[in-house]
């Protein structure tokens, strides 16, 4: 690739200079204007060789080897290299693309080239909500960024199935029984099996937080749950299948699956392994309860095993990562995708894991927040049961879908689909977003449909016009060829971009500016009408721009459509 061939040139001219030991940096600039590839490399070296950082990017231009790769090399003021692509190399990579064939660098984690990436995480007995949809939409996002960059992923999804949100589920339910004298409530379709675990747990939370002997009677329901005891089991079996169930629905309709389902019942190793550390005096007691003293290493105090006896979170998490850790062999990092409140909570378990077992742990974990979702009219809240459903999301942005558009169901569906998950992946993990389902399915702005009917036009140009093989490409380039030439060429360095920095909002951004390219030069230059050089080459970049565009969404977990 050829930014890794300009480090390479401008390592070889410092050490012509004799400069060593000094990282070489290349960045794509901002504005086209100046060239494809910049470095302030000579900006670093002016306390080191005191001398003017123009002057010292002059001297390290002199010492550049010469490259079929380099058009032009030029120095603007106060010292940045600017590098623009050679033609040929364009046409190269533009061929490349032509046949649907990108070559992204590797992105490596670690030697094993293994990565776990553990996300959704729905709660069994809740909703699954917006801000499920984003946090699977980015999971699913950075699997298949990862894995082509050349990883082996391995999709695991951890999922809360027992805590006192169930019990108060499970509480309602068992009231509601008892008052209809029978089980005739449990007889329904899927749907109306989860409005009566979202309205049980309304329900369940109300009498825990109104009447102490409610909250008593959920306390003992919440322990039966973890002691397995069969008075519950099987009203808490049959309801937990409700919830994967549904979830399972959901995963299919936003193309999502799992290697591997963990969930908090299966962590019945969680007291021991924190009575171990007890006595190994990594954690200690607390009033009654078994804590991490994290001042000492300059993280939270948390508490692992609560008063009552019951692992929390922490002390599950634990019992998790020696799952995680096992189940697939050595992983180079496991990657949690969670909201940021959970920030204290990793930097303590994590720490916790790394003294347990250093080389098993140790800088293998890392957490990948993301922020809230809400939409521009209100708010969502789980306890008061007034919360923003993934599935009702869906089906209000297809209604919009259908009353804009005249298409089928079946795209109907997939601009749907498209339009949720790319309104949550432009935008950068740290971002809240207020989301706005005009905006995402606007085909005037930064939105999904936008571009996915920029894939279309290029299908629809293509469909008409054979490309004749035996044509050669121009000699002579206008501006607008140059500029969508070298915007495609960067395509491999952006996905590799996106999998450094776990951002899928790079991709994103990238197929927008793109397809805004191509609209633009569609407009300006002629394609049918060309002459037969410049229309071969703009049936080519019309073809590249297509195939980009598609595995790009590909890459997002959207799927694109060929008519619409």
């Amino acid at each position: 690739m050829i930014k890794e061939e300009i480090v390479k040139l401008l390592e070889t001219a410092l050490g012509k200079m004799k400069v060593k030991d000094i990282v070489v940096t290349v960045e794509t600039p901002a504005n086209s204007i100046h060239g494809d590839y910049s470095s302030s490399i000579a900006l670093k070296l002016t306390k080191t060789l005191k001398k003017n950082p123009f002057l010292i990017a002059q001297e390290i231009v002199k010492f550049l080897p010469k490259s079929s790769l380099i058009e032009k090399v030029e120095v603007i003021k106060p010292g940045f290299i600017n590098f623009w692509t050679a033609k040929n190399s364009l046409y190269d990579s533009l061929d490349n693309f032509v046949k649907g064939s990108f070559n992204f660098p590797n992105v490596n984690l670690g030697q094993n080239k293994k990565i776990m990436v553990e996300f959704a995480h729905p709660n069994t007995h809740k909703l699954f909500h917006i801000g499920h949809l984003r946090n699977i939409s980015t999971g699913e996002a950075i699997v298949r960024i990862l894995e082509a960059t050349g990883n082996e992923i391995i999709r695991t999804n951890y999922q809360g199935d027992v805590g006192l949100h169930i019990a108060k589920c499970l509480w309602a339910i068992k009231r509601l029984i008892k008052e209809k004298g029978d089980k005739s409530i449990l007889e329904k379709d899927l749907t109306k099996k989860i409005k009566l675990l979202g309205k049980a747990y309304s329900t369940g939370q109300l009498a825990y937080e109104n009447s102490e002997t409610d909250k008593q009677e959920i306390i003992e329901i919440n322990r039966q749950i973890y002691d397995q005891k069969i008075k519950i089991l099987d009203l808490w079996t049959m309801t937990r299948q409700w919830s994967l169930d549904y979830f399972n629905e959901i995963y299919k309709r936003v193309y999502s699956h799992f290697d591997r389902c963990y969930f908090e019942s299966e962590m019945n190793r969680s007291v021991e392994i924190s009575q171990n550390l007890l006595k190994q005096k990594i954690l200690e007691k607390s009033q009654g309860a078994i804590i991490f003293n994290g001042k000492k290493y300059g993280v939270d105090t948390r508490v692992f095993i609560n008063s009552l006896g019951f692992p929390t979170y922490e002390g599950k998490e634990l019992a998790l990562a020696e799952k995680e850790f096992v189940d697939f062999g050595e992983l180079d990092k496991c990657i949690h995708v969670v909201t940021p409140e959970q920030t204290s909570f990793f930097k303590v378990t994590f720490k916790v894991e790394e003294i347990i077992d250093k080389v098993k742990y140790g800088n293998r974990q890392f957490h990948l927040a993301y922020e809230w979702v809400k939409l521009k009219k209100g708010k969502m809240s789980s306890r008061t049961g007034n919360i923003i459903e993934a599935e009702w999301l869906l089906d209000e942005i297809k209604k919009q879908i259908r009353k804009k558009f005249k298409n089928t169901p079946e795209v109907e569906e997939i601009l749907a689909v498209a339009s949720a998950k790319y309104s949550f992946l432009k935008n950068s993990t740290d971002k809240a977003i207020a989301f706005d389902i005009n905006e995402s399915i606007s085909l005037e702005g930064n939105s999904a449909p936008y571009l996915i009917y920029t894939y279309v036009r290029t299908r629809s140009i293509l469909g008409k016009n054979l490309i004749n093989p035996e044509v050669t490409y121009p000699k002579q380039l206008s501006d607008e060829e140059k500029n969508i030439l070298r915007l495609i060429y960067q395509y491999p360095q952006i996905v590799a971009k996106s999998a450094t920095d776990l951002a899928p909002n790079v991709i994103a951004n990238y197929l927008f500016e793109l397809s805004q390219q191509f609209n633009s030069f569609y407009q300006k230059c002629p394609i049918l009408k060309a002459p037969e050089d410049k229309k071969y080459l703009r049936l080519q970049i019309t073809k590249a721009v297509g195939q980009i565009i598609k595995n790009g969404l590909y890459l997002l977990g959207i799927k694109t459509v060929e008519k619409m």
